[in-house]
């Protein structure tokens, strides 16, 4: 079972951890982030996820932390949000990945979402037939900032 804990300022060194791993980023902005720029989006997600239940969550299996995952509503459309996740190397290829963007998608209904997408490098099989597996459908691919990307959604519910 997967369990999740919203971050806080003292997780910046397991934060930093996976996206300072040049092999966890490299589906994601293609190379590590340094540590200024780590430190920065740290921030932001502690700002973000104080004015929401949604947000960032270390992700343990058990009593091992094996990653983060993110449910993050949009600014624009309070009934949307972005699904995510990122997982220590040691922990690929053994279904956690399923099984946090399930977890994930618990908490997307919980909150009454309607709307979950998530953005991929499309040359990521992996993520891809997680995605495809939950029911997302590709809604876009070409370049997302900069970068390949594909966009992927899975409609929750509809509007009261």
């Amino acid at each position: 079972m997967i369990e999740l804990r919203k971050m806080t300022a003292p997780d910046y060194e397991r934060y930093a951890t996976l996206v300072q791993d040049e092999r966890v980023m490299r589906y994601i902005t293609e190379q590590a982030l340094t540590e200024a720029e780590t430190k920065q989006r740290f921030a932001r997600i502690l700002e973000q996820q104080q004015h929401d239940q949604l947000g960032s969550y270390l992700t343990f299996a058990g009593e091992e932390w094996i990653g983060i995952g993110h449910m993050t509503r949009s600014q624009t459309q309070p009934f949307e949000a972005e699904l995510g996740y990122m997982l220590l190397p040691d922990y690929w290829g053994k279904g956690y990945g399923t099984a946090i963007a399930k977890r994930l998608l618990q908490l997307a209904i919980e909150e009454e979402l309607q709307v979950v997408t998530a953005t991929i490098d499309p040359a990521h099989e992996a993520s891809r037939r997680i995605l495809m597996g939950l029911g997302f459908e590709s809604t876009y691919i070409g370049p997302i900032d900069g970068l390949p990307g594909e966009t992927l959604q899975k409609m929750l519910g509809t509007a009261k």
